[in-house]
């Protein structure tokens, strides 16, 4: 079932019963005043009568010819019964009489009664008058009555389900309004293919708009996917580069080895260089395999103390014995904001590629790693005194396998800090870099806490 339609059936289904709750109670209202009236009724023709049996003698002949034009209206059904204080019928036949002295009692002691009795509706008045005081009963059937109230309930049947049909048509046509702009991010999608990943979403003015949120979302996620493929690509292409070279240089070094006789000297020399090419090859393969199995799996997810975490990587890279690695931990405000969820071997490895650079590129110097927070951030500083970058070089150096011009003379891949971003993205962190030529390196990786 499509969703507008699921949407127009729930839509339709709350506003029935909403409608059929107010349908319901307008109903009971009506009959409820339908039943006052008739009983107001009764009470008028109870009060008529008593005049027309009564009062005459107390009456003007206007009065009295005004209650004779009233009393022939009577009503359907209708019975009247008038009783003296001693329960003794008058005015009317005996076995007309039908109410129990209990009944007339009743009437005495309350002055007035109303109650229903089978299909009729009955009044009793206490009526004083100077030749005695009289019970006088009126019962009647509100025929007329009933008759509208079942018109009324008919009427309120075909409403009801008039107004469903409309309803749910109507649910229609403002789901599909509703979900024209999701449908317009449906067709989006479908034309966006990996050698189109450069598309994007339109995203209106609205931010706060949950449409504009999915676009969002959506192009986030384009983002991503366009980084991935295009990081993908450079690495292939890098990395067949950079085993194409000590492989090549092993071959050569192997068939010139092979070509003619040489002496043991030469032989051991020719070795080293295969190995040292493989050992090369070996490192770059090891980082390969790495950098592919890099992702934040659920069940490796653990909340991290970030202060705990730079003890290890110093630990691990500044050995008590080596006082080149200061280390400041810094003091949080609040606890809650040392702790990071994250894979912790994997930012292990982040934060070790840098400090093992800082480390490798410092010439023996000092190496500081300093550790702040903030209301938000979990910010950990690591600065060396070494060789540092250039400016063209800063926003390549997280490339894969790329190594800056005054750092060949070191070992390395050029695979560290590339392996190194990406983790750190991985965790919503990011790093910033500030350098110059011979006066250092600080890189700041800032985590959300």
């Amino acid at each position: 079932m499509k969703v507008k339609n699921k949407l127009s059936l729930q839509f339709t289904f709350l506003f029935g019963v909403v409608l059929l709750c107010v349908l319901i109670g307008i109903y009971l209202l009506e009959d409820g005043n339908r039943k006052i009236s008739f009983y107001e009724k009764l009470e008028d023709r109870a009060f008529i009568a008593g005049e027309f049996y009564l009062a005459q003698d107390n009456m003007t002949k206007e009065n009295f010819n005004e209650v004779l034009k009233k009393y022939p209206q009577s009503l359907s059904n209708e019975i009247v019964s008038i009783y003296n204080d001693s329960y003794q019928p008058v005015f009317i036949k005996e076995d007309t009489a039908r109410w129990s002295k209990e009944q007339i009692r009743e009437v005495i002691q309350n002055k007035k009664l109303r109650f229903a009795l089978k299909n009729q509706q009955v009044v009793g008045i206490y009526y004083i008058d100077n030749s005695g005081n009289f019970v006088v009963i009126v019962s009647a059937t509100d025929d007329v009555g009933k008759e509208n109230m079942k018109n009324l309930s008919i009427i309120m049947f075909f409403t009801f389900f008039l107004s469903l049909v409309i309803t749910f048509f109507l649910g229609r046509l403002f789901a599909t309004i509703a979900l024209s702009p999701i449908n317009r991010i449906i067709d989006n999608i479908k034309i966006i293919r990996a050698t189109s990943l450069n598309k994007r979403l339109p995203v209106g003015k609205i931010s706060h708009d949950e449409i504009n949120q999915l676009s969002i979302t959506v192009n986030n996620l384009l983002e991503h996917l366009e980084q991935s493929f295009q990081a993908q690509q450079s690495f292939i292409m890098n990395a067949s580069h950079e085993l194409r070279t000590p492989i090549t240089s092993i071959l050569g070094n192997a068939e010139i080895a092979l070509r003619n006789p040489r002496e043991t000297e030469e032989y051991k020399d020719t070795l080293s260089n295969i190995v040292k090419e493989a050992e090369k090859l070996n490192e770059i393969m090891s980082t390969l395999l790495e950098l592919a199995h890099i992702n934040l799996d659920n069940s490796a997810l653990q909340q991290i103390r970030i202060d705990e975490l730079l003890w290890e990587v110093t630990d691990e890279w500044g050995k008590p014995e080596n006082s080149l690695v200061k280390v400041d931990y810094g003091t949080p405000v609040d606890l809650n904001n040392c702790t990071i969820l994250g894979n912790r071997r994997l930012l292990f490895i982040a934060l070790s590629n840098i400090l093992r650079n800082a480390i490798k590129f410092s010439n023996n110097k000092e190496v500081y790693c300093t550790l702040q927070y903030t209301d938000d951030e979990a910010i950990i500083s690591i600065k060396d005194c070494g060789i540092g970058i250039d400016k063209d070089d800063m926003e390549k150096i997280f490339r894969p396998f790329y190594r800056a011009a005054n750092a060949q003379s070191f070992a390395g891949s050029g695979i560290g800090l590339y392996l190194t971003d990406r983790i750190i993205r991985l965790h919503n962190g990011k790093i910033e870099v500030e350098s110059n030529i011979g006066n250092g390196t600080v890189f700041r990786v800032r985590f959300p806490v």
